[in-house]
């Protein structure tokens, strides 16, 4: 299998399943007569996260190394993360249901979602996404702009996760802490 099209493929699909999944959870909830952006607590932060995201691979596509310079085993690496970035996120967003946003919100309807992948880490969405960095920057990244993007995109993720935790700490209390106490943020085994 070729590493640059295995990555390109999931690129399309991790994408092509972000925006079905968006348009879906939009259309059913207006279907439904839920209020998409009525919410009762947000976070500004989580955009400044998604923004230091979004940079972390900007940076990994800039500095990129020589076509063909990855080795076999970041090939390799590169397909193994690119894989299980899409099936994370497929089952995340299977089991995260009507709750999808792009920004920290949580509304009054909001459900805490601990199933499927939810049960072994907080934000698998996020852990989806670190595969899909790491699968870009074992093949096409030069060795020290890989690790600067590494660093910014877990910086972003932090403020996310911070952000996100907060909010559903606030809207389920006891309930959301003794989740967290139990359940890894995005990387199992990690707190």
């Amino acid at each position: 299998m070729n590493a640059g099209w295995a990555l390109m493929g999931n690129w399309v699909l991790f994408s092509g399943l972000l925006a079905w999944n968006h348009l879906r959870v939009r259309r059913v909830r207006r279907e439904q007569g839920l209020a998409e952006e009525r919410p009762s607590i947000r976070d500004a932060r989580s955009m400044q996260g998604l923004a230091l995201e979004g940079l972390a691979f900007v940076v990994a596509f800039m500095f990129r190394q020589p076509s063909g310079a990855a080795g076999g085993t970041s090939r390799v690496l590169s397909i193994l993360f690119g894989i299980a970035a899409v099936a994370m996120l497929f089952f995340a967003l299977r089991h995260l249901g009507l709750e999808w946003r792009i920004k920290a919100v949580v509304t009054e309807d909001h459900k805490l979602v601990k199933t499927g992948p939810y049960a072994i880490v907080r934000h698998p969405v996020f852990a989806a996404l670190l595969c899909l960095l790491l699968a870009t920057v074992l093949l096409i990244t030069r060795p020290w702009a890989a690790a600067v993007a590494v660093g910014v995109y877990l910086l972003g993720t932090e403020i996310r996760v911070r952000a996100e935790d907060g909010l559903l700490e606030r809207r389920f209390g006891k309930e959301f802490r003794e989740y967290r106490a139990a359940v890894a943020a995005y990387l199992p085994y990690l707190r």
